[in-house]
């Protein structure tokens, strides 16, 4: 059932929800593989006419996919494919890890709900590193557990490999998968723990590796000026007023419930976290669980926006899940429960048809329209500037490499700017900004027509040859973004 849920439109292009994030991902994979790039320089298309080294979490995922475009070409179902076999496996371990921690049954309907749940399935096949953290934290928490129960070393080694490689791709797991793995570590060696130097041995690897790596990869960004936004004023991550409001925590519980648990699987998980479980292990569980909300605290802005903060709650979730629904089961009403699982079903189907799916339809899409326009006016060298704001999946779609700017920001001095610098063509949707927002009529929307010459107000794009042939408007830029 994981494998045909996640099987649904396996070919769509990189459209839809977080397609940004997906075209980001995408185009370093199709990078690194045609200019035959090395990992630790993941190269984007929005650099201009620099070199588009940009600074950004490790691209392990990238270069897997890069590895898969080698043997069979560029294909986006390569990348989702490898997604859907990473999620599969992190079900296995999740399934064995709930079965440790809560027993056989329990650990199987975790891993039940984890293959249906509409973030597990979307994510399961998206082209993004989460399908590789999950199945990296899965392994740090199911090999956690085998060592504090056997204390083999191999075990300890497998799972500081999980927690290193969780850790690198997104930094906040040393938060909520390093304390459920000190609390394992604490139940195996209590105070004695800090004396343990292979523990010592596994953090210092950790940290070792992600400092250097970032540590590199803000070089890249003093030579390039890119980067995805990890430090600074700029990076709008860091804006904890938002904790103190009602607004943050009641979009946070919708989402979670809607798309995160199907609605009724939030009864479920209260019922799988009280009564608290009797083998004290189990309580990395709800350790997790708080671990990734303490995490999502620390960047606010990021979390609020970007569900997949909150993605990481399924590996905590699901198996209480199971857990919920077999006290459910010991207390009869069997009926009852068969519906409950059908209307569960059929939620997250619904959620995943409206939320996601039809989201990717190519058909009537602004964004996927004016990429192949661009495909079939410009050459393959030519240099886009795409007025699309901070999303870079029309550059993608198109295949071109250029700039991205958003229409209150471009006025005729930028503009001649980049055309001394070698841009072709400036393109943009008349119905969309960041390829999922609508472009209302405002200052904004009128000044760039003039600028550019566009006076049809039924066209739906718009792919400009630069220099343009009338007079620059040098006047200010406006004030949207």
């Amino acid at each position: 059932m994981a494998a045909a849920l996640r099987l649904v439109h396996l070919h769509a292009p990189v459209l839809g929800v977080h397609s940004w994030r997906q075209a980001d991902t995408a185009a370093i994979a199709r990078n690194a593989h045609l200019n035959h790039l090395p990992f630790w320089t993941p190269q984007i298309d929005w650099g201009g006419m620099g070199s588009g080294f940009v600074e950004s979490d490790p691209p392990l995922y990238a270069q897997m996919v890069a590895g898969l475009y080698g043997l069979f070409g560029v294909h986006e179902w390569l990348a989702r494919g490898l997604s859907l076999v990473l999620s599969l496996l992190t079900l296995l371990l999740l399934v064995r890890l709930g079965q440790r921690l809560l027993g056989d049954v329990a650990g199987w309907w975790g891993g039940f709900f984890f293959a249906v749940m509409p973030w597990s399935v979307f994510y399961g096949r998206s082209i993004q590193p989460e399908s590789l953290l999950l199945l990296c934290a899965a392994i740090a928490l199911e090999r956690g557990l085998a060592w504090r129960e056997q204390g083999r070393l191999l075990d300890l080694a497998l799972a500081g490999a999980g927690l290193a490689g969780a850790v690198l791709i997104k930094v906040l797991p040393a938060l909520w998968l390093g304390l459920p793995l000190l609390w394992l570590a604490w139940r195996r060696h209590r105070w004695q723990l800090w004396q343990r130097q292979e523990l010592w041995l596994v953090a210092i690897v950790v940290l070792g590796l992600s400092g250097a790596w970032y540590w590199h990869a803000h070089q890249l960004f003093l030579s390039s000026g890119l980067s995805f936004g990890f430090w600074g004023a700029e990076a709008n991550r860091y804006s904890w007023s938002e904790l103190i409001g009602l607004d943050y925590w009641a979009n946070l519980l919708l989402r979670t419930s809607v798309r995160g648990l199907a609605v009724l699987g939030l009864p479920l998980l209260l019922l799988g976290l009280w009564p608290p479980q009797p083998k004290p292990e189990a309580a990395l569980l709800p350790i997790g669980l708080l671990g990734v909300l303490a995490a999502g605290a620390l960047a606010p802005e990021s979390s609020a926006i970007h569900e997949y903060y909150q993605l990481p709650l399924l590996l905590f979730a699901c198996p209480l899940l199971g857990q919920g629904w077999v006290r459910l089961r010991r207390r009869g009403a069997k009926r009852w429960l068969q519906l409950g699982l059908s209307l569960m079903l059929l939620t997250s189907v619904t959620v995943l048809s409206l939320d996601y799916w039809a989201k990717e339809q190519p058909a009537g899409n602004a964004t996927w329209a004016l990429a192949q326009r661009i495909q079939r006016e410009t050459p393959k060298q030519a240099r886009i500037i795409s007025i699309t704001g901070g999303d870079p999946t029309l550059l993608y779609l198109a295949e071109r490499k250029g700039w991205l700017k958003g229409p209150g920001a471009v006025d005729g001095a930028w503009l001649e700017q980049r055309a001394a610098e070698g841009a072709t063509h400036v393109a943009g949707s008349w119905e969309v900004i960041q390829s999922y927002a609508p472009f209302p009529d405002n200052p904004a929307k009128t000044r760039l027509r003039q600028l550019l010459g566009q006076t049809d107000s039924k066209a739906e794009n718009y792919v400009v040859p630069l220099p343009l042939t009338g007079s620059f408007q040098n006047d200010a830029p406006g004030s949207q973004p």
